[in-house]
């Protein structure tokens, strides 16, 4: 009796019946198995129907030229994107500096920026697909000197449909979004936002995939949806944090549809980052530098790691309030002690008492302006 082994198989049966049911991390193992299939599952048409699945934004036929010329094609574009970047929170909580660090200490040379980074959207409620987005985004001088806000739009392409649907979930059109509604978005409403630099051609997903929080804003009748991704900063040593901001509307029905959808990054102190500051983040996460990884994490540890971040957010609040405590401490006791060294030399040394008290008043106001610096 012969035993039929799997190599004994067609390989266009393999090709074309077995390999396209595999998702991406299931084709990159089955790859592994033997040289054979390794040869089989470079076939790129198998990784651009992957990835054009996973991430239908990318469907765009200017991304699909872009794609086309990474070393593997959608193979090494699915690798890059998938998983999402995550990093560990390293921070010195008792750094001495405060200050807005810079990004010259990143070897990024402004000769070799991108000339514009793409941004492919996609967000699936249920793991139905009811947003899909690509945007364009020039770097100019006036992008790497203004605070970062990259924002999409709803793909138009031919001969694709544009998708940009309802939400299946019903809300009063008058009170909004309830509890159970914003528990159900936070844990349903998943996002990926994929950032393609053409130049490197490299790519990275710089959302969480799920939210960090969902809250309803009663004023607008509005739900404001959030995902966050923490990551290096311009000093490795502290954090930044990616935010993603969607904003939900009451369509016809009641049906919540995508308003919105936003990009922003901000340091510990709420500060936005720059485009110049934001190329340097970004070119660290794509080479997986200080600490990034590109790995497949629970929700319990992306939320562990945004709530880490939230503590040392907290912790740097609280020390610049001591600081600035002390700082009016200490310049109200030494107004107080010259005001006091003034009258007295004044009554005790009347006829030099003018030339004391104006020195006394210089050396008081030259204390003030090195304590507040």
């Amino acid at each position: 009796m012969t035993t039929t082994t799997f190599t004994d198989i067609h390989s266009d049966i393999i090709q074309t019946h077995i390999l396209p049911r595999l998702d991406g991390p299931s084709l990159s193992t089955t790859a592994t198995a033997s040289s054979h299939l390794k040869s089989l599952c470079s076939d790129d048409r198998l990784w651009s129907q992957i990835s054009r699945s996973t991430w239908p934004s990318i469907t765009h036929p200017r991304l699909h030229h872009v794609i086309s010329t990474f070393p593997s094609g959608h193979r090494s574009f699915f690798h890059d994107c998938f998983p999402a970047l995550t990093t560990v929170v390293n921070y010195r909580r008792h750094s001495s500096s405060d200050n807005k660090s810079n990004c010259v200490s990143y070897n990024l040379d402004r000769e070799h920026f991108p000339s514009e980074l793409i941004s492919a959207v996609d967000i699936r409620y249920q793991n139905d697909v009811v947003y899909s987005a690509t945007n364009f985004t020039k770097i100019t001088t006036e992008f790497l000197s203004s605070p970062v806000r990259l924002k999409v739009n709803p793909v138009y392409t031919e001969p694709a449909e544009p998708v940009d649907k309802t939400i299946n979930l019903t809300v009063d059109e008058i009170i909004g979004a309830d509890e159970t509604t914003l528990s159900n978005l936070k844990a349903s409403l998943t996002l990926n936002w994929i950032l393609i630099n053409p130049t490197s051609k490299r790519a990275c997903n710089l959302s969480s995939v799920k939210a960090v929080s969902a809250r309803a804003d009663w004023v607008t009748n509005e739900t404001h949806i959030r995902y966050v991704t923490v990551l290096p900063g311009c000093d490795p040593n502290k954090m930044v944090q990616c935010k993603i901001y969607v904003v939900l509307g009451v369509g016809e029905g009641g049906f919540l549809k995508v308003n919105e959808v936003v990009l922003k990054l901000h340091d510990l102190g709420s500060c936005c980052l720059n485009g110049f500051e934001f190329l340097g983040v970004v070119e660290a996460g794509l080479g997986e530098k200080n600490n990034v990884r590109r790995e497949i994490v629970d929700d319990g540890d992306r939320l562990k790691s945004y709530e880490e971040l939230k503590e040392i957010k907290r912790e740097r609040k609280l020390r610049v309030k001591e600081k600035d405590r002390r700082r009016v401490v200490a310049v109200n006791c030494f107004g107080f002690f010259a005001i006091l060294v003034s009258v007295f030399v004044a009554f005790y040394f009347v006829k030099f008492g003018f030339v004391f008290v104006f020195l006394s008043v210089l050396i008081a106001m030259y204390v003030y302006v090195e304590i507040l610096e």
